[in-house]
């Protein structure tokens, strides 16, 4: 495909492509923004689940905690009423929950100093164990407005778990301090059997303490339960997890939950590939009638190029003589009528030559029909040399030849044909042949009544200059209706 065709094909194609733009970056942001909107959706949702569980959590933890402070208030009552711890133990054992461990179903006593003094259950024996130097230790002594103080995590002695100290506040006959009663929480055991619960789901769950350190955590998944080594949220979790956190009120501590934002986002990736797969094939399917309109516009285009071209070379043909190269009478006519029409409206001047081959038949007969045609060849290459590109060269037939001057007025039309004669007759001297020139010249400065009327003009000088014994050169210019013979002292010197 040509430069012309590929412009033709591009302008038919033109708004079609323009409108195959504006629906595909329709098609283009409309999809975008669904994508990111799907996934904007997802992970608000995840969010809304992470805070909802985590709210979930922190009530779980409060039910809990609630449930040790009845069971406490129930240890303080014996203790101030002075009731055996052995039959405290035998109550708690059956308000207690039968599914906490040791540690949760033991309820141990701290005297006003923070000494242990006894133990529901009657495997512990009295020990120097002294809690005073613990914060939730003096936040009850000093507090009593406080119905439950949490403790920090320990570890415990007869299992590898951390521990939530959870301690309710003595008070003697006269409402002064006297000392506390304490249980534990497993708050891993806690998390683990909530996580179990919540079935189908991809959460995690935790509690951690509001100063930094993670006392539980249970993961989803087939691992969900396995007990972790304290430490931040931040370490535990992953960081591409929505985590969401809720307090549990009354309390230093904070339950958590988190969700992978890989399963929040299955979803969204599923929706995402069936989006981008839409786009292709919607695409695919606008573009397909644009590639066949171009197909079918090529090879029209292609068609009506090759008809062109077709044309244009029989026109040029039709106008070119075919051993010269040069304009036939028919090209050159066009270019003399042209030049005819110019000088009726603008005014401009035009000089037009007749040259006819002397002794032209001679030569033919003497050296032969080739010889003849290179001759009119070299004729004809001399004039093309001797001219501007705006001239007209042209071979009316036979040995007669014929130059057309657009702009050439009779005052320099000297100068441009004496040097065409001495050209030609160098040329026929270099070659040998025994020919000369005959040129009649017209220089038109004014409109002859008929375009072709210039031509006779400067036929009949040429033959005058035939008449006057050939190998001459004879000049006019028509002006003022009439034809001015003129010869010019160079002319008649060459003559």
């Amino acid at each position: 495909m040509d430069r012309i065709e590929f412009s033709r094909v591009a302008r038919i194609l033109a708004p079609y492509v323009a409108l195959w733009l504006v629906v595909a970056a329709g098609l283009v942001v409309l999809q975008v923004y669904e994508v990111d909107r799907n996934r904007r959706a997802a992970l608000e949702t995840g969010r809304a689940e992470a805070e909802n569980l985590a709210l979930v959590m922190s009530q779980h933890m409060k039910t809990v905690l609630d449930g040790v402070d009845r069971t406490l208030t129930l240890a303080k009552l014996f203790h101030e009423r002075k009731i055996s711890n052995v039959s405290l133990g035998e109550l708690a054992d059956a308000m207690r929950p039968v599914e906490g461990t040791e540690a949760e179903r033991r309820i141990n006593l701290f005297d006003r100093n923070g000494r242990f003094v006894a133990s529901t259950d009657t495997s512990v024996r009295a020990s120097s164990v002294s809690i005073a130097d613990r914060r939730y230790f003096a936040a009850a002594k000093a507090r009593s407005d406080v119905p439950l103080h949490i403790g920090e995590p320990v570890m415990g002695r007869l299992s590898n778990v951390h521990l939530i100290p959870v301690a309710k506040r003595l008070a003697g006959r006269g409402g002064e301090f006297d000392g506390v009663v304490v249980t534990a929480l497993d708050p891993q055991r806690l998390v683990t059997l909530f996580r179990a619960l919540r079935v189908g789901e991809q959460s995690s769950v935790g509690i951690a303490h509001r100063d930094g350190p993670v006392l539980a955590f249970a993961r989803a998944g087939p691992n969900g339960s396995d007990v972790v080594a304290p430490g931040s949220i931040g370490e535990v979790v992953q960081a591409e997890h929505v985590i969401k956190l809720a307090e549990v009120h009354g309390t230093e501590l904070i339950a958590f939950a988190s969700l992978s934002e890989g399963e929040l986002l299955a979803a969204h990736r599923r929706f995402a590939l069936a989006t981008l797969a839409f786009t292709a094939t919607t695409l695919a399917a606008i573009t397909l009638p644009i590639w066949w309109v171009g197909r079918r516009a090529w090879r029209e285009v292609h068609r009506r190029r090759m008809l062109e071209l077709r044309y244009a070379n029989a026109y040029q043909q039709a106008r070119t003589d075919a051993l010269t190269g040069l304009a036939n009478r028919t090209g050159f006519d066009e270019a003399r009528r042209e030049a005819h029409q110019q000088l009726k409206q603008d005014g401009m001047p035009f000089a037009l030559a007749f040259i006819d081959i002397d002794h032209f038949k001679r030569l033919n007969d003497t050296l032969g029909h080739d010889v003849g045609d290179e001759a009119l060849r070299c004729v004809g290459e001399t004039l093309v040399r001797h001219v501007r590109q705006s001239d007209a060269v042209g071979r009316l037939g036979g040995d007669e030849f014929a130059v057309l001057m657009p702009g050439v007025a009779g005052a320099t039309m000297y100068r441009r044909f004496d040097p065409i004669r001495r050209a030609l007759d160098a040329m026929a001297l270099r070659s040998g042949w025994r020919i000369s020139f005959s040129i009649g010249v017209v220089a038109c400065e004014m409109a002859t009544p008929r375009a072709r009327d210039a031509v006779n003009l400067a036929d009949r000088m040429m033959y005058d200059a035939k008449g006057a014994g050939r190998n001459g050169i004879r000049y006019a210019v028509y002006r003022d209706g009439a034809l001015h013979p003129e010869l010019p002292e160079a002319s008649a010197a060459v003559a």
